[in-house]
Formats: C-alpha cells, structure tokens, sequence
C-alpha cells in the first residue's frame, strides 16, 4: 500500500512540475488559442484588455485566469474582460469539465446566449472565483449562468449583475443543478416571467451562503428567487428590493422546501401577493433565525388552491406575528418557539445595509443553543477572533449566526455597482414577447410625476403610454400595441423607457404577430 501511495504521489508531483503557463497575448494571440493548446493542469494567464471572442473549456480542466491570480489585486477584474459580442454565450463548459477547471479574475459581458448568457454549463462543474457576470442576455434562460444536467458548479467571491433572460433565471438557471454560492452578490437582474434572480427546477438545491440578492425582478414570479421541485439551502442571505407579481422575495412551488437559515428578507415587493414568500402547490419552507420585515402586501402568502401548504418558523422576526401569514385556509403554519413581532432597527436600511444596530432586539434572540468555539482551531467559526474558549450566541438574521463572522460582502465598487434600494425601479414587462398586450410595472418610493415612453428599435419615439402623477408604491400599466394614432404597430423589439425626471430607466421587449 505505501508503495502504491509513493507512485501515485510521485505521478502527481510530475504532473504539477510539468504544468505550462501559457501568457496571452505573449504566447498566444487569443484566449482560446491559449485552451486549444493546453492540457490539463496547465494555466492560461491573460494581461488586463477586453478581449472580443467566445470561450469553450473544451473538456480540459485547466486554470484560466488574470493578473489577479498572481497579484491577488482586484483592480485586474474589471480591468481584463471578455466580451461575447452578443453573439452566444460567453464561456462553455460542456465536456465534463470538473471543479479544477478555474475560471478566475474576469469580467463576463455582452454574452447572448440561447442557454447562458454570460457562462454555460451542461453537465459540467467548474469553479469560478472573482469573476463578474454582467450585462449578458439570454433567450431564453439564464441570463447570467445557465446550469443543466447536473452541472454544480462553485461559485466564490463573484458578482452577477444587470443580466436579462426572456425566459426564466435572470442571474442563474438551474435544471437538475445544485450550484454552491459563497460571498456571491446577485443584483439588478430580472426574467420575464420567473426568477429574476435564481430560478430552480427539477431538483435543483443549490447551497446559497453569503450571498447578497438584491434589486431583481421577475415578471411574473419569484422576484429574488423562484423554486419548482426544488429545495434550496440558505444561509447568511440578505433578500431585498425584489420585485414580481407573485412572490417578491421567494416563490416556492411543487413540493419545493427551502431551508432557511439567518436569512433577512426585507422591503421586497409583489403587484398580485406574497411580498416576501409565496407558498403554492404542496411547499413547505422552514426559517430559523430569521428576519422577515416591511414586503408588501404581506410577508408570507398561501395559493387557494392545489396541494396544501406548510410554513415551519422558529426564532425569528416576522412583521405581523403569526397572523400576518395568508393561508387562505390551505395550509398549515408550524409557529415555533422564540419568534417576535417587532421593528429590527437595522444601520441604515435605505442605503441597503442591513446590519443590526446594538439595541436591536434581534441580537442573542436567535436558536438559545450555545455554539462552542475555540480560537486555536481554524474549524471552528471563532477561530482567531476571540481571546478565549467560549460560545456565540445567534443573531436573528443575514448577519448573525457563527458563519457571519467570515462573511465579508464581494466589493462592487470597482465594477460602478448600485445594489441600494434606489427611488423608482422598473420592472420587466410581462409577457414579454407578448402580442398585442402586456404589462409594465414600475415602483416609486414617494409621490412623483411619471412618464412611460414606448420606443422602436431606431429610436424613434412610437407611444407615450402615460404621463401622470402616482402616490409611492408599485404601479402596472399595459401597452396594446398600438402608436400614438392608435395604429398597431409590426412584430420586433421595442424599448420602453420610465422617466421621473431624477430617474431614467430602459428595458427591452418583444412583440411578436
């Protein structure tokens, strides 16, 4: 048996000693020429540039990366960029590729991919580390990352942003996929119809810890996430600022059971119910620790019909107690020990930080049970941040809990990122493609003059849909196809535009005859 080690061990030493840099542009023109010439274990290095060209793995688990592996500067990812033209996704992985296939230290941008705008994956599993995903389309699923087929995926450290699909999966599709998200922000991303930021299907349970979704909108449902046969596992996860018509913050469907741990769910917001979750068709999520407070029109909300519904919560800060939940008589709520119905006081919630300030009632009311630490032992979550042995008591919340103290949100501001709630939103209109009539819902935190302009793919200016004042709130209008003579207009892409004065805002749609 140490004989057999000694080889294996000498194997893999070989195959480290003889591992390539290959430097692009020095070595190779193009990224991909660096791939096509590597094996694996080798390291593609690429200079700060934006580099116009689409990026296949090709099966072979190597490191792609920037600068910022050698010099760990963050400045290298928005500074060296892949760029997809808009013509198909911008990164494939589709030959099995594993968790030593590295994707590090990018921006993705300007993917349009039928599956994937920004990064697609079949079957594969790759790591990505330090990368931003940000402005890719897809039509019609997963705007950012697309995953099917059992691909899982890592994620660390990464950014996903302003990323769009037609369909379903704004920022991530899943499809029998379990992705791992670690210090991930998903934000500003949107879906048609569902999940704007994650959507899950099929079995898909991704573990989400530290991860920020914010400012996301589904058309129809699942505005920061969307789940169907699926049971996501959160932690340490702050929900805010998500839009849909059903299920501002989560949607869970089909037999769809999320687990929920220190996660702050907050100032999320549905047109139809479900400001903060909405419950159909035999779902059953649980929270502990957690804080749900100010979604619109209620926190948590049953469907009427189909399969009966449970909700399981237990030291936790819900707004409205225990009768503030919808059940519509279809469904259960399992209401727990330790829960409280009062005002969080967090730092400064309009400018998105949902820290808990030091008179919080939600300090030590979390899970009562002591957490043990010792700080000589990297394994446990008091490692080198305390002076002696001892216990951590829970928080309720994103920020409390043992697995807060390492969480130290990924920085957008070198990539010109707003993830705070902002005075007006608009959302994707819905259906979209549509024909002849959809809706368009936009947000306002004060009363304001409101202006929606429809615009043709030459920016000619086709309908001024309204100019009205609105009180603060979410508002919908709908367009019917028709130009300001009340002609219907032909099939193509459209442009409508929000204008309060202070703020602009365009999206895109599709009218198809």
């Amino acid at each position: 048996m140490k004989f057999l080690f000694s080889v294996f061990f000498f194997i893999v030493l070989i195959s480290f000693l003889v591992a390539t840099i290959i430097n692009v542009p020095a070595d190779q023109s193009s990224i991909q020429d660096g791939i096509n010439v590597a094996v694996d274990g080798d390291t593609v290095l690429v200079q700060p540039g934006t580099y116009y060209e689409l990026i296949n793995y090709n099966g072979k688990n190597i490191t792609l990366a920037s600068l910022f592996l050698t010099a760990q500067d963050t400045t290298y990812i928005s500074q060296t960029i892949i760029n997809g033209w808009q013509v198909s996704s911008v990164v494939t992985f589709e030959n099995g590729e594993s968790e030593i296939a590295i994707l590090i230290g990018f921006t993705i941008t300007n993917g349009f991919g039928e599956y994937g705008g920004g990064i697609y994956c079949d079957n594969s599993s790759p790591s990505l580390e330090n990368v931003t995903i940000a402005n890719n389309y897809a039509l019609p699923h997963g705007g950012g990352i697309y995953c099917e087929s059992n691909s899982n995926p890592s994620l660390e450290n990464v950014i996903i942003v302003d990323n769009y699909a037609i369909g379903f999966g704004g920022g991530i599709y899943c499809d029998n996929s379990s992705p791992s998200l670690d210090n991930v922000t998903i934000a500003n991303n949107s879906a048609s119809p569902h999940g704007g930021g994650i959507y899950c299907e099929s079995n898909s349970n991704p573990s989400v810890k530290n991860v920020t979704i914010a400012n996301n909108s589904g058309g129809f449902s699942g505005g920061g996430i969307f789940c169907s046969y699926s049971s996501p596992s959160l932690e340490n996860v702050t929900i805010t600022n998500n839009y849909a018509y059903f299920g501002g913050g989560i949607l869970c469907q089909s037999n769809s059971n999320p687990s929920l741990e220190n996660v702050t769910i907050v100032d999320n917001s549905a047109s139809g119910f479900g400001g903060g979750i909405y419950c159909w068709d035999d779902s059953s999520p649980s929270l502990v620790n957690c804080i749900m407070w100010n979604d619109t029109p209620e926190e948590v909300y049953f469907h009427d019909e189909l399969g009966s519904n449970t909700i399981t919560i237990a030291y936790s800060d819900i707004e409205g107690g225990e009768a503030g939940i919808e059940t519509n008589n279809n469904g259960s709520v399992n209401w727990l020990e330790g829960n409280i119905d009062t005002d969080p006081l967090f730092v400064d919630p309009e400018n998105g930080d949902y820290h808990l300030t030091e008179n919080s009632p939600c300090i030590d009311a979390g899970n009562p049970d002591p957490i043990y630490y010792d700080p000589e032992d990297p394994s446990n979550p008091g490692y080198a941040l305390y002076p002696a042995m001892g216990t951590i008591i829970n928080d309720m919340g994103a920020y409390g809990g043992p697995n807060a103290f390492a969480w130290n949100p990924v920085s957008v501001e070198d990539n010109n990122i707003i993830i705070k709630p902002s005075l007006c939103k608009l959302y994707q209109n819905y259906p979209n493609p549509f024909n002849p009539t959809t809706t368009i819902s936009f947000s306002i935190l004060e009363e304001s003059k409101v202006e929606i302009l429809i615009y043709n793919i030459k920016g000619q200016k086709v309908k001024t849909i309204i100019t009205a004042q609105f009180d603060s709130g979410v508002h919908s209008v709908t367009w019917n196809g028709e130009d300001d003579s009340n002609k219907q207009v032909g099939s193509g892409v459209y442009f409508y535009k929000l204008n309060t004065g202070d703020y602009q805002k365009v999206k895109k749609m599709i009218l198809l005859k």
